[in-house]
């Protein structure tokens, strides 16, 4: 074991310095520099990433040198005047727990993320219209199991090669309606707060960890994604609604066929509806007040599901509420700066616990962009969250997780972040408490 996980750290080691040697060699042969950096997006911090995309940054366009290989030998630049916009990126958690489980151990998951972007107003001379294909392939274990936790302590554990969203995008109204359609994950687009990027766990990032545990289909890939059809309008700059409908596919939704099983019905029925309000306050580019993003959410499936205390029988569907927001509360320098305090909190609720492993969830937390003066884009966050299990499955355990972590960023395309998490379990005392350690690599390619 020791002699792999040697093996394993050289050669993640290996490649990070491999990187991070070609980095400067890409840059001399990018684009030209006298590209400008496009007006930062509140809701799109990382616009050259796609890894769990939101189809908020799809419009949003990313200069150079958000991205290690720049330009690519020049070849972002010929793609983007046909409409065309590649992306790619690498992100891994290295992790160990100190304490806690019956042995110590080390534990690497990655994921290497591709997708392509194409806007057919370019391409066919359709107004409007764009397409959108992603991919990705991911290596390594799972540090939760070992643990014997309901919440995995990193969001990259997906092993194998899965085909992503793919859908087709038509803005209408002067942009104020948007309407997606394909294979799509509900997760990418719904519950969602920009801070949650900021943690490691799987418990908060991208989404509150209970609305994939009590119906996996929420969830998008990797591993998996179903047939759906979403829609949002923004009202006025600060009122934005949205909604959409998803396909309820087991199957699908764990990546059956690597992604690529496309059934519609196969033991399952129904649909899974959303629909989010969303107030967007101060996020115009004339704002001077301290931005913030408040979500209230309501979704239902009517698929059927098995009593959580006798799975041979089952039930049709629940309904469910998410209430979340995050609010920049200090910025000393003032509008148009990043540095500051940001806080954060969530909660979401499910009708029935009888189907339902994780009825309850809350969670709340801070980050500080700046905090040390000659570092002023890093970022310190810290977090808790709480998954409270049904009482019909006293087995699972309503488990806690804190986690507190230091994002250093070397530059708009390399984030390593050092964290620390403590999980502690309820109403279980077959269960040990852990303590875990680890460090996280970002890169955008």
């Amino acid at each position: 074991m020791a002699r792999h996980f040697s093996l394993l750290r050289f050669a993640i080691l290996g490649c990070i310095s491999g990187l991070l040697v070609l980095a400067p060699m890409a840059a001399q042969q990018s684009a030209p520099a006298a590209q400008s950096a496009p007006e930062p997006n509140f809701r799109c911090p990382h616009r050259a990433d796609p890894h769990r995309r939101s189809c908020v940054c799809n419009d949003e366009d990313f200069d150079w040198d958000e991205t290690l290989a720049r330009g690519w030998n020049d070849i972002r630049q010929v793609l983007k005047h046909i409409g065309i916009t590649p992306t790619a990126s690498y992100s891994s958690a290295l992790q160990t727990n100190v304490t806690g489980g019956q042995h110590q151990v080390w534990s690497y998951a990655g994921q290497l993320s591709f997708a392509v972007s194409a806007d057919l107003n370019e391409l066919l001379k359709a107004p409007g219209l764009s397409a959108y294909a992603g991919i990705s392939w991911g290596t390594g274990g799972n540090l939760a199991a070992s643990l014997d936790s309901p919440i995995s302590t990193s969001s990259f554990y997906a092993p194998s090669f899965y085909l992503g969203q793919m859908y087709l995008q038509q803005r209408l109204l002067q942009s104020k309606l948007t309407i997606l359609a394909g294979r799509l994950a509900a997760s990418n687009g719904f519950a969602s707060l920009p801070v949650f990027a900021n943690y490691v766990t799987y418990g908060i990032d991208p989404n509150p960890a209970s609305l994939g545990a009590n119906d996996v289909t929420f969830f998008g890939p990797p591993p998996g994604s179903e047939w759906g059809a979403q829609a949002t309008y923004t009202i006025t700059s600060t009122i934005q609604v949205a909604a959409g409908a998803f396909n309820t596919n087991l199957n699908s939704a764990n990546g059956e066929n690597h992604g690529t099983f496309f059934t519609l019905q196969q033991g399952n029925k129904g649909a899974l509806a959303i629909g989010e309000v969303n107030y967007l306050r101060n996020q115009e580019s004339s704002s001077h007040g301290m931005p913030g993003q408040f979500t209230v959410g309501f979704l239902h499936t009517n698929n059927s599901f098995p009593l959580l205390n006798n799975p041979l029988n089952h039930s049709d569907g629940y309904s469910g509420v998410y209430v979340m927001g995050q609010q920049v509360v200090y910025r000393p320098g003032g509008p148009g700066t990043s540095q500051g305090a940001t806080v954060w909190g969530t909660w979401t609720y499910t009708s029935k616990d009888l189907i339902s492993p994780v009825p309850l969830f809350w969670g709340s937390g801070l980050s500080y962009t700046g905090l040390i003066p000659a570092r002023k884009n890093d970022v310190v966050s810290l977090g808790l969250v709480r998954a409270e299990a049904s009482v019909y499955v006293p087995a699972l355990g309503t488990e806690q997780v804190l986690e507190l972590n230091y994002q250093w960023v070397h530059s708009r395309y390399l984030t390593i972040t050092p964290h620390g998490q403590y999980l502690w379990l309820h109403n279980n005392s077959q269960k040990q408490n852990a303590t875990v350690l680890g460090i996280q690599l970002a890169i955008t390619l």
